[in-house]
Formats: C-alpha cells, sequence, structure tokens
C-alpha cells in the first residue's frame, strides 16, 4: 500500500506563516508593541503625505502611480502577473485619493512630480496601509477571555481582507452580474437622478475601455521611440509619435547635452510623456456619450453622482477611510469642471457599495426591492449554474419538507446518481458597519449567511445518513423529496452568496472560539456566486466540480489555510485536496497567490487572448479511468469517481510505474495464485473509502468477481476501512482505462 505524497500534484509548494510556531505569549507581546509603534506613526504618515500632496500635483501623483502601479503588459501569451511600476497596489491608489480630497483645490501642488518623489509617495502609502494594519494589534492587549479574543482575530481578519482585497470576481464575471442585478432597478433610479444602473455601468465600462486603449497606444508609442537606435532617431520618433508634443525636434537636439546618453535621453522623454497622464485620465463627456450612445447631459449627471472635490472630506476622519473609503461610493474627482477618472475599475470593485449609495436616498421601498431582486436572482443564477455543470442531475428548486408540524425550506437538490447536493442561496450584503468589523454587524451577518444555512443544509443531510443507515423514521422524511437514503453514498452541503465572505466562511475555529457558531455544527463551505462560476468553469468536469465541492468543507475546518476562494481552487489544481503535510501539521499555511493560474486565464481572456485553461493535475492513467466511469454514467459512478479522485494525490507518484510492474507479473505467471494481482492506495484521512487496483489475465475473467471482492474484503479488514473501490484490468485490452469496477462493502 502506498501512502506517500506525490510532488507530481505540486506537493510541498506552501508556505509555513512565519508566526505559527511562535510562543503565543511572546507572539503577543511583539504584535502590542508593533500596533503601538504604528498607531504613534499613523499622524504622521497622513501627515507627511499631505505635505507631499501640496509639493507636487496630486492629480500627476494619482495618474502615474495608477497607469503604472496598476497595469500589467498583454502580449500573445496573455496577460502578465506583474506590474509594470511594483510596490503599488489598487488599495494604496485609492488612499492616496481620499488623501488628495482632504487638501483644498488652492493647497494642491502645482508641478509635476519628479521620479524620486513618485518613490517617495509609494514608499509612504506603503508604510501608511501597513501601519494602520499593524495598529490593530494594541487591541491584543485588552483581550479579557477566550471568546473576546477569538472575535477580536475575527475582525481583524476581516479587516484585513476588506483592506487589501478587491476583486469579488474577475471583470467579465463582475460587469455580467452587475448589469442583470442591477438593472433591474434602473426604474427607480431614472425617476431620481435621470440615469438608471445601466448607464452607471455602460459608461464606467467604457471609460475603463478607453483608458486601456489610450494606454495601450502610449505604451506603443514609447515602445517605437525606445527601440531607436540614435539619439536624433529617438527625439524625431518622439516628437512625430506624440500628439501633444510641439516644437522643433532639432532645436530640441542641439539644447540637448552632449553627454545625454540613449538611455538617459529615453527616460527624459518618457517622464516628458508623463505628464499627459492627468489628461488621459481625464473623462471627455462628449466621447463617453458617443460610445455609449447616451446623451452628453446624462453623463455629466451619471459623472456629478460619482465625483467628489477637492477639500470634500475631512482630514478628521481619514482614520476610517482605511475600512470605509468614500471614494469607494464616488471614484471620480471633480477638478472645476473636469472629471478625473484614475482607476475606473473601482466602479466594478465596489459597485455594490456604488448602488447602495445611490439607493439610499430613494425611499425605502427602492431598498426592499432591491433584497427581493437580489434574492431571486442568486436563486436563479444559482440554478442555471448548476444545471449546466450537472446535466446528468435531477434538480429541485424551493423543495418544502416537513418533519411533524415544523416546516422547512431547501433551495436547491440536486441528486446526481447517489450524491446528494443541498444548496443554500443567501443574497443578504454586507453592510458599511460590517465591513468595519463592528462586533454587532459581524455577528448578524454570520448567523445570516453562515450559521442559518449551514444549519438548514445539515438538517437535511443529517436526515439522509440517519435513513441510509435504516432509520425508518428520516426516510419517511425524505419520501416527501423522492430520495431514497439507503441509495445516497454521499451528501455535500454548499452555501452561495452574491457578496464576497470568503474570509468569514475560512475562519470556523474562530467563530465557534467567538461562541458564533455552535461546536457540533460543521459550517458548508460558502462561495459566491463569481467564484462559484470559475470553479465549475475550470474544473468543467462533473467529477471534478463535485469533488472540489465535497472536500472544500474538510479543508476549512482541518487545516490552517489562508487565501480567498480562488487560492483554493489553485491549490486544489495542484493536489486535489489530498495534501497530508498540511493535515497533519497544527501550523497556518499561506497559499495566497495559487490562484495565479487562474488568474491569469481570466484576465488574459478579458484582454481578448485566449490562454489554456489551468489543468487540475491528475496521474494520467487515473484521469481517463475517471472520465471514463463518468462517460458510463452507471449506478455508483459518483462514489467511484470521488473515491479514485481521492486517491489521487498519493497515487500521483509511479502509479502507472506499479501497475504495470502487476501486469508484467501476472503475464509472466497467469496461474501462480502466490503472484500479486492487486494494488491499493490508501485514501486521506476523512475517507472510509480505500482503492484497489486488480489486474488480471482474460483466461481468469470468469473469477474476477470472486478474487476482486475477496482482494477487498482483506483490505478492508486490513485497514478499518468500510468501503473499497476495485478498478479492473485485463491484460489483454490494457489500452482501455479499465474492464470493469465494483465496490465492496463489510458486511
Amino acid at each position: 500500500m502506498n501512502d506517500e505524497a506525490g510532488s507530481a500534484l505540486g506537493g510541498g509548494e506552501w508556505t509555513i506563516h512565519p508566526y505559527s510556531h511562535i510562543n503565543r505569549d511572546q507572539l503577543k507581546a511583539k504584535l502590542v508593541t508593533e500596533g503601538a509603534d504604528s498607531l504613534r506613526k499613523l499622524p504622521e504618515l497622513c501627515g507627511e503625505i499631505r505635505e507631499m500632496l501640496q509639493r507636487s500635483y496630486p492629480l500627476h501623483l494619482l495618474a502615474v502611480l495608477a497607469g503604472y502601479g496598476l497595469q500589467s503588459t498583454v502580449t500573445a501569451e496573455g496577460v502578465s502577473s506583474g506590474r509594470i511600476m511594483s510596490g503599488i497596489e489598487q488599495h494604496h491608489v485609492e488612499l492616496l485619493q481620499a488623501l488628495t480630497l482632504t487638501v483644498s483645490r488652492e493647497q494642491w501642488g502645482q508641478l509635476p512630480a519628479k521620479a524620486d518623489e513618485i518613490q517617495q509617495m509609494i514608499d509612504k502609502l506603503g508604510e501608511l496601509a501597513d501601519a494602520f494594519y499593524r495598529s490593530r494589534f494594541l487591541a491584543l492587549a485588552k483581550e479579557a477571555d477566550a471568546q473576546q479574543r477569538a472575535v477580536l482575530l475575527l475582525q481583524e481578519r476581516l479587516r484585513g481582507h476588506t483592506q487589501f482585497v478587491r476583486n469579488w470576481g474577475y471583470h467579465g464575471s463582475v460587469v455580467q452580474i452587475s448589469r442583470e442585478l442591477y438593472g433591474a432597478l434602473d426604474s427607480e433610479l431614472n425617476a431620481a437622478y435621470g440615469f438608471g444602473a445601466t448607464e452607471v455601468i455602460d459608461l464606467a465600462q467604457a471609460i475603463l475601455v478607453c483608458t486601456e486603449q489610450l494606454a495601450s497606444e502610449r505604451f506603443t508609442m514609447l515602445g517605437r521611440v525606445t527601440r531607436c537606435q540614435t539619439r536624433t532617431e529617438m527625439v524625431h520618433t518622439y516628437f512625430r509619435e506624440c500628439a501633444s508634443v510641439q516644437g522643433d525636434p532639432e532645436e530640441f537636439l542641439r539644447r540637448l547635452p552632449e553627454g545625454v546618453g540613449r538611455e538617459q535621453l529615453a527616460c527624459m522623454l518618457m517622464a516628458h510623456a508623463d505628464l499627459q497622464l492627468p489628461a488621459l485620465a481625464t473623462v471627455d463627456p462628449d466621447r463617453m456619450a458617443h460610445a455609449v450612445s447616451l446623451d452628453r447631459d446624462v453623463v455629466i449627471r451619471v459623472l456629478e453622482r460619482l465625483s467628489l472635490t477637492p477639500g470634500g472630506l475631512s482630514s478628521d476622519d481619514i482614520h476610517k477611510f482605511f475600512m470605509g473609503n468614500p471614494v469607494w461610493g464616488a471614484p471620480c474627482v471633480k477638478d472645476g469642471s473636469a472629471y478625473f477618472f484614475p482607476m475606473p475599475q473601482l466602479v466594478f470593485s465596489h459597485v455594490h457599495s456604488v448602488m447602495r449609495s445611490l439607493l439610499s436616498d430613494l425611499k425605502p421601498s427602492a431598498l426592499e426591492k432591491l433584497a427581493r431582486i437580489r434574492a431571486a436572482y442568486l436563486e436563479g443564477k444559482v440554478s442555471s449554474l448548476l444545471r449546466k455543470a450537472f446535466p446528468m442531475a435531477r434538480l429541485n428548486e424551493g423543495i418544502m419538507w416537513s418533519v411533524g408540524e415544523d416546516r422547512y425550506e431547501t433551495d436547491l437538490l440536486l441528486i446526481i446518481d447517489r450524491t446528494v447536493l443541498i444548496v443554500e442561496a443567501k443574497s443578504a450584503s454586507l453592510t458599511a458597519q460590517g465591513l468595519r468589523g463592528a462586533p454587532d454587524r459581524v455577528k448578524r451577518h454570520v448567523q445570516e449567511l453562515l450559521v442559518d444555512p449551514a444549519v438548514q443544509s445539515d438538517r437535511l443531510a443529517q436526515f439522509i445518513r440517519e435513513a441510509g443507515s435504516g432509520d425508518v423514521a428520516s426516510q419517511q422524511i425524505l419520501d416527501q423529496l423522492g430520495i431514497d437514503g439507503k441509495a445516497i453514498d454521499r451528501v455535500i452541503r454548499l452555501s452561495v452568496t452574491l457578496d464576497d465572505f470568503s474570509i468569514l466562511a475560512s475562519c470556523e475555529a474562530e467563530l465557534k472560539g467567538a461562541g458564533w457558531v455552535p461546536t457540533d455544527l460543521e459550517l458548508a463551505p460558502t462561495l459566491n456566486l463569481a467564484d462559484l462560476g470559475c470553479v465549475v468553469d475550470i474544473l468543467e468536469e462533473p467529477a471534478f466540480i463535485l469533488h472540489y465541492l465535497s472536500n472544500r468543507g474538510h479543508v476549512q475546518r482541518s487545516t490552517g489555510l489562508l487565501g480567498d476562494e480562488l487560492d483554493y481552487l489553485g491549490f486544489y489544481l495542484q493536489t486535489a485536496f489530498g495534501m497530508p503535510e498540511v493535515e497533519r501539521s497544527d501550523a497556518i499555511f499561506a497559499i495566497a497567490g495559487k490562484s495565479a493560474p487562474i488568474d491569469h486565464y481570466y484576465n488574459s481572456h478579458d484582454a481578448g487572448v485566449s490562454v489554456p485553461k489551468p489543468p487540475l493535475q491528475l496521474p494520467e492513467t487515473l484521469r481517463r479511468m475517471i472520465l471514463e466511469v463518468q462517460r458510463r454514467a452507471g449506478r455508483g459512478w459518483t462514489t467511484v469517481s470521488l473515491a479514485l479522485l481521492d486517491i489521487a494525490y498519493n497515487a500521483a507518484d509511479g502509479l502507472d510505474e506499479d501497475l504495470m510492474t502487476l501486469k508484467l507479473g501476472v503475464s509472466a505467471n497467469p496461474n501462480d495464485l502466490l503472484q500479486p494481482r492487486g494494488l491499493a492506495i490508501l485514501p486521506p484521512s476523512y475517507s472510509d473509502t480505500l482503492v484497489a487496483f486488480y489486474v488480471f489475465p482474460k483466461v481468469l475473467s470468469a473469477s474476477r468477481g470472486e478474487a476482486a471482492g475477496q482482494f477487498a474484503n482483506d483490505l478492508m479488514e486490513a485497514t478499518g476501512k468500510t468501503r473499497c473501490i476495485v478498478v479492473g484490468r485485463m491484460i489483454e485490452e490494457w489500452h482501455r482505462p479499465y474492464q470493469f469496477t465494483a465496490m465492496v462493502c463489510r458486511a
């Protein structure tokens, strides 16, 4: 039997968090000290940045940081993972934009920032964001008991996630969901503002496309300039290609010092070209009106609503910007009659904030209608997504069932062969107080979006398991749903939301420590709609999707993995969640960044470049077996395919070689009863199902079932497992993925 980890599935590529094994008291003292130091630095850093904004033209700084720091290059191989400028992220530029708006227009600096000033701003923004995050460590000094400590840790993880994470889905998916969801409120918004949600989204998309197009043209032009071989050619090309440059290139060359070489000249010309970045980030209402086929007045009304003016934010509120930045709801800067939009993607990153801001000024009935629309939309989209993912399933929506006089509802129920998928769709949204981590609001979100749906799905799952064990009363309840408990091998629970609750859902231990989740309740995996769409799209095969959803909850509970949902998906692509090193350790493992291949795929697709979809890494023999089991779709195919996927990690090294060794041995000694004919692979600790491969010659086909069954029983007796999936392969037809499969259970 083989229980070794397989490097072919990416083993050992995770990082242990540096604080995992530090003594708790030492760690607390270290963090409290860091928090006190950071809290003292915050006002000083904010003051320094505001002073810099009074020396250098703020819109130039914003345009440079957004234009270089948030842009990636696109080639035939797709969107690069790196940025043109390092050390700057979207949340840094958001913070700079808010700080800019705390300075009155009269106090703004008028000169473009120099290269060293730009780097200084990057450094200061990084220090400021880090100082705020670390200042929260001071709260550790006030902890009183285990429950308060758990609440504190939960709040800090939520704050950290809110501060740094900006995307609740990939751009194409976000735009589609936003249009479909908020477009239903166009009539209410039109009556109040003279524009609807559709106009806001269409305009933001047009501004984003225009910004990216101008940036691409600009980089292409600069590329032609910097590739020139001589100074003369470089200058003439720049004057010819850059529409904003006027004057005589020969006069420029005459005034150029002799000691300036090509590289220095290229830097000079690029710095000069950067002076135009604020103009490129300024919206032309006429151009946008033409792009989205709207009246100019409508475009202006949208821009006005999305704008804040210099001095419009108070410096007294700077501490609030980290968790509730005003630019999230108003990402445009109105400077006189000009509309400066350095990051049009903010509309989509924070579309829920933008729309809630618009709706909050309307009658309460508008928000009530939004709540109804969100609920209906989410259930409809989840149903459509799962129908497409599992075309062979029996899918029922909004099922009502009862236990005595108690009535219950299950949002979605899928029966796929011997597997049941119970889905709860919850559409409530995060409030501003919840985003900031106000304990009562976070607790309410946990109850509504994690605990309540988990209790609902767990209740039905328990009845299915009990009916499968022969409980008559439970089976009578299942009769209402057309489910035979004895015909079900696996129950999978799932919760789906519209907003991103991934950080809360992955904090099961902290939630139980806080007393917010019953200790005997296993939370269902909670994915937002966009992430569920990615899981279905990336994994594609029903067997792979079921396996991911089936084991996602176990991974959430039994391992210390830090990452968002798509990091979990990226980790699954490498390991199929069969990671014994992680399971056997109490360390915290950082998997942030595991989504990189998925990011590359979707970002490239959004940029119009087709790249291969990242695959689930499996031994090829195992992949062929699973897909063949799925294709044949015999009774129990889900049980067989999920068992094969359970052993994928342990089988990664040497499965083909081991099977070939068996084949050669049986071929040489077909009648030798002592000749080994089988190979067993242990599953992860959470699975009770062994997988055994049985090799036989054609002449022994008649007795293969009895022999394989005895092999399976011997294995279960030796390991204590309750079920064994046997995969039989005939020597004479080795080209086939398998000859037969059988499921053997202990008596």
